[in-house]
């Protein structure tokens, strides 16, 4: 018989050849694979040996926090302050042992320091030994910045904060860096979460004067539009000069004179007078959405709390599709009651835009941008949320205690 192609044989002599040339190929996947498993039990292995020597081991410490035979020294600060803000700065001891302990401290200091020129703008030290026993996985506080001196005013700068002592005849250094900003602070952010293909995107700037001393200087720079690095538009703007007492601020509001099409942009203001460039974003629609269908609300509230806590609510809208949506909210509403009674309510029929990207959430309302509310009560309590979108109203129920 005659084979126009290959004979059997000859097909399953090629399928043989075909099978090892596979199997060849597919070594080397199959050492990665291997040795990927080998990895990652060796990185498990790994972190159970931290966290079971992580105790009386200091060899992983940072330079602002110590394990030191089981007690957890920490020293905090906030990253950043502003002028006025004073600073904020604490020193605890907690005890990781599983029983009580008892600690001596000796010969403490605390001192502020400029980074720069290595001045110290403040300085306490305490020689006498202070005892005191401690619970196993207690807390106590040792040093509170503020219960000495409220320090604030310093010099627009990068400050570092340092503790010595002895504790228990080991000795104890800790160093924790912060920046103090003094200055003009500006802040910017597009006026609407999205603008359509046929209007002309409007920015806000809101200028604070965070010094002791008036602000007197002229505000004028350029505006870039960039998309994926590529440049959109540019124009130059100017605000004329600005006089700001110390604290003071002013908005500005700022048109782009170009229309975009649909997209996601970066907006930088090249601020000339002031040598400093700030960012936003814009989002550029064609038409608003009508398609509720992938929308749905999600809020962040507590479930049990203390009397005399804060309430702490936010409520978001949560878009489950794969492309971004481009909403107005025609009505907000917050209600909320105590023991079946309502002591608070809050209503808004403003129209708002709200731009959620693809599989993303928006925050739509947030009870501290309105209203602090003291849950001063115990007893039961219960949230009404409710947010309309086009002719579709979104709501939740949550019920909580407070003890």
């Amino acid at each position: 018989m005659q084979y126009f192609s290959k004979s059997p044989e000859e097909w399953q002599k090629y399928d043989e050849e075909r099978k090892k040339e596979k199997e060849r190929r597919e070594q080397p996947k199959k050492r990665i694979i291997r040795w990927t498993f080998y990895i990652v039990i060796f990185l498990s292995i790994l972190t159970l040996i931290f966290i079971f020597m992580g105790r009386g081991s200091s060899r992983f410490d940072m330079p602002y926090s110590v394990v030191i035979k089981g007690f957890h020294i920490n020293l905090e600060s906030k990253e950043e302050y502003y002028y006025p803000d004073n600073l904020d700065i604490k020193l605890t001891i907690q005890n990781t042992n599983n029983k009580d302990s008892h600690i001596k401290i000796n010969n403490f200091s605390f001192l502020i320091v400029n980074q720069e020129n290595s001045e110290v703008v403040y300085s306490y030290v305490f020689p006498q030994p202070v005892e005191t026993d401690i619970s196993q996985y207690q807390t106590i506080l040792v040093f509170d910045l503020l219960r000495e001196k409220e320090i604030s005013n310093l010099d627009k700068g990068t400050y570092e904060a340092r503790v010595a002592f002895i504790l228990n005849d080991q000795n104890v250094n800790l160093v924790k860096t912060f920046k103090y900003d003094k200055g003009l602070i500006i802040d910017i952010s597009a006026k609407e979460m999205f603008y359509l293909t046929t209007e002309f995107p409007s920015v806000s700037i809101l200028a604070v004067n965070g010094t002791n001393e008036t602000f007197n200087k002229e505000l004028f720079g350029t505006l870039t539009i960039k998309q994926r690095e590529k440049v959109i538009h540019s124009q130059r703007f100017s605000f004329g000069t600005l006089n700001l007492n110390p604290l003071s601020s002013i908005s500005l509001d700022f048109e782009i004179n170009k229309k975009l099409d649909p997209g996601n942009y970066f907006v930088l203001f090249d601020f000339n007078s002031l040598e400093q460039t700030y960012v936003t974003t814009l989002n550029i629609v064609d038409q608003i959405d009508k398609n509720c269908n992938d929308i749905s609300l999600l809020v962040y509230v507590v479930s049990v709390a203390s009397r005399g806590d804060q309430l702490d609510f936010e409520g978001l809208i949560r878009n489950s599709n794969k492309e971004a949506k481009a909403f107005e909210i025609s009505q907000v509403l917050f209600k909320l009651f105590y023991e079946g009674q309502i002591i608070y309510n809050y209503e808004s029929n403003n129209l708002s835009r709200v731009y959620i990207s693809e599989l993303g959430t928006s925050k739509v309302f947030d009870l501290s941008n309105v209203k602090t509310i003291t849950l001063d009560r115990s007893g039961k309590y219960e949230i009404q949320f409710s947010v309309n979108i086009g002719d579709k109203t979104f709501s939740k129920k949550h019920r909580f205690e407070v003890y």
